[in-house]
């Protein structure tokens, strides 16, 4: 076990980090819960807000009550950097953030009132990539899912895919839609050059609407490329200029797609060092 992993933060409160979690938990049960992963700098969680703003605004779209405001689990994640070890200035980490819908009986509609459980953890963060070899996946991405627009933990489809991936010795997999247009990767959102133009999936296309990508659509125009919105046909990828992956563990990260060798890493790069870098929270 990592030594950033030896505390959890459950419910308002330090635990151990092999602290039992309730066999009734409808995340455990029923696929009932929501994350966000955030990348660690200097015990500072990258775009903190926005991803507390999309974990707040999954829970009133799914109907699950968060106990805890913005405030509170701040001081939560920082009561938890505290206890965990971290003798590294520069340190990356992850902290994972974890809602679920809590001790609910049986059933798909829990039976009264079912207080969330709100979890905390922090792990090593692995060194960013340069650059990562894309395989096309046949899993789909189904555009229009009520769940494809949130964090959830429902994540099989991803697992899928990216196992394929490695299978295919690639390190990320590429997801269509049910019609044949490009949604995202397994972890994280496509943005694909097409002269100066970078293009990403609308969300109604099945992607996740991705902190990173949030951050990239806001900037609106980064080293000469204008950034936008657009359905992108998979059959339309081999013709690019570029593809980058974007996520919050790596920020930008230039890709190669099939036979044609399309990693830009300067540009992903210059796209990386655009991105807003936050010292506090």
């Amino acid at each position: 076990m990592s030594e950033r992993c030896g505390m959890i933060w459950l419910n308002g409160e330090l635990h151990a980090a092999e602290t039992a979690i309730s066999a009734q938990d409808r995340g455990l049960l029923l696929g009932e819960s929501l994350f966000e992963t955030m990348l660690v700098t200097d015990n500072v969680p990258q775009f903190w807000s926005a991803h507390v703003v999309r974990l707040q605004a999954s829970c009133a779209a799914f109907g699950l009550a968060c106990h805890y405001d913005e405030a509170a689990l701040r001081d939560g994640a920082r009561a938890l950097f505290a206890a965990s070890a971290n003798d590294k200035k520069a340190h990356r980490s992850i902290l994972r953030l974890t809602l679920t819908g809590g001790n609910g009986g049986r059933g798909l509609v829990p039976v009264g009132a079912a207080r969330p459980m709100v979890m905390m953890q922090i792990s090593d963060a692995p060194p960013r990539p340069e650059a990562l070899i894309l395989h096309n996946s046949n899993v789909s991405r189904f555009a229009g899912q009520f769940g494809a627009a949130h964090k959830t933990g429902q994540y099989v489809d991803n697992i899928m895919a990216r196992r394929q991936a490695l299978a295919a010795k690639a390190d990320e997999a590429v997801m269509a839609n049910q019609h044949g247009r490009l949604a995202c990767a397994a972890a994280g959102n496509i943005f694909v050059r097409f002269d100066n133009r970078l293009i990403t999936p609308p969300v109604s296309e099945g992607a996740l609407p991705g902190i990173i990508r949030g951050a990239l659509l806001e900037m609106a125009t980064i080293d000469g490329l204008r950034i936008s919105e657009a359905p992108i046909e998979m059959a339309r990828l081999a013709a690019a200029d570029g593809l980058f992956i974007t996520n919050s563990i790596n920020g930008v990260v230039a890709a190669a797609y099939g036979t044609r060798e399309m990693a830009q890493k300067k540009q992903g790069i210059a796209l990386h060092d655009a991105l807003p870098k936050f010292s506090s929270f």
